[in-house]
């Protein structure tokens, strides 16, 4: 065996360590852990139910990038309801002064997509809401909103009180109260994220 050769074998042997992190980065997929916090934000607002909670994420092997997340409640009678993540708070720090004043540090977001890398812990509060309440409400509400529109254009100085007994208003009164689903006894929460690649 010539020097060259041995020099080339050796060349060629300084890869295995860059393919090998290659074949491990496709190989391997991310393990996600997601921690909740012990309570929880329930209600009906003008967005309609809402579920809020603050989560811890890690992802082990692998960073991880989350493009949905849905939570489904399922109620001791076998009710289930879906929502869907629509906001994301993250809070970067909290500034109090001599006199006990404290100020919040924070982001609000559209969720978009999630990035969870292994170095560290992720928390954020994100919030859910019912994707059905906005298409079964927001129609009746649309119509609302130009009927009030209307009559205002009008120039009718009784235009409230027309506005309170249309069919309009009845309409969307009558969609928000049966959205309002909420009822006494036990959940069971079930998380399901979804990702452009496996996890």
């Amino acid at each position: 065996m010539t020097p060259t050769e041995i020099a080339a074998y050796i060349g060629a042997a300084a890869w295995l360590p860059q393919i090998g992190t290659w074949i491990y980065r496709s190989v391997v997929s991310p393990v996600i852990t997601i921690v909740l916090e012990r309570t929880a934000e329930v209600g009906f607002t003008s967005l309609g139910p809402i579920f809020n909670v603050r989560m811890a994420f890690s992802s082990d092997r692998k960073d991880a990038i989350i493009d949905g997340f849905e939570l489904v409640l399922r109620h001791e009678n076998g009710d289930e309801r879906n929502f869907r993540w629509s906001g994301i708070t993250e809070t970067f720090s909290e500034i109090r002064d001599n006199a006990g004043n404290r100020q919040v540090v924070s982001r609000d977001q559209t969720p978009i997509a999630l990035k969870i890398g292994t170095e560290s812990l992720v928390e954020k509060f994100v919030r859910f809401q019912e994707p059905k309440y906005h298409d079964t409400v927001r129609p009746s509400m649309l119509d609302l909103i130009a009927h009030v529109n209307f009559l205002k254009r009008s120039g009718d100085p009784e235009y409230v009180e027309k506005l309170l007994v249309s069919k309009e208003c009845f309409n969307a009164i009558e969609m928000s109260q049966k959205s309002f689903w909420w009822q006494a006894g036990t959940y069971a929460i079930f998380l399901n994220l979804s990702s452009p690649k496996k996890f």
